[in-house]
């Protein structure tokens, strides 16, 4: 698999995977002291993007049919020390809160099966922290 991320001189970021591109957006965001989007965004936007994928891919797996799936990534995160002596400050996430909305018949029992076993293969989750509580919440709609 290759990944690649190109800064275009417009500030737009094309996100191509095996050679495909999968994303062009602008990376300016409105945060504070940032004329692009913080690694903090992009991991999160990744979190997020893995979560749908194996989400998807588990509920094929249990025969569970959906619509409407939105995943939405919340984090506690906090700033600590100045990295090296730079005004970068290093950040620690001590909870992440994942939101499930989607629109199905079958019952919440049967959607935390799904994502109990989408966590257990999403790339992006096992990377995170063992230390960094996580929790989900699920809203059928």
């Amino acid at each position: 698999m290759i990944c690649a991320i190109k800064l275009e001189k417009n500030g737009e970021m094309v996100l191509t995977s095996n050679g495909q591109k999968i994303i062009t957006d602008s990376v300016k965001c409105k945060e504070l002291n940032s004329g692009f989007m913080t690694p903090g965004a992009m991991f999160m936007g990744a979190l997020a993007g893995c979560k749908v994928l194996t989400f998807i891919k588990a509920s094929k797996y249990y025969n569970i049919n959906f619509e409407d799936l939105s995943i939405e990534i919340e984090a506690d995160v906090v700033n600590t020390d100045y990295i090296d002596d730079t005004p970068f400050r290093n950040q620690e996430y001590s909870e992440i809160r994942t939101k499930y909305t989607l629109k199905t018949d079958v019952n919440i029992s049967e959607i935390e099966k799904i994502i109990n076993l989408a966590s257990k293969f999403c790339t992006v989750n096992l990377a995170v922290d063992k230390d960094i509580k996580q929790e989900h919440y699920i809203e059928i709609i």
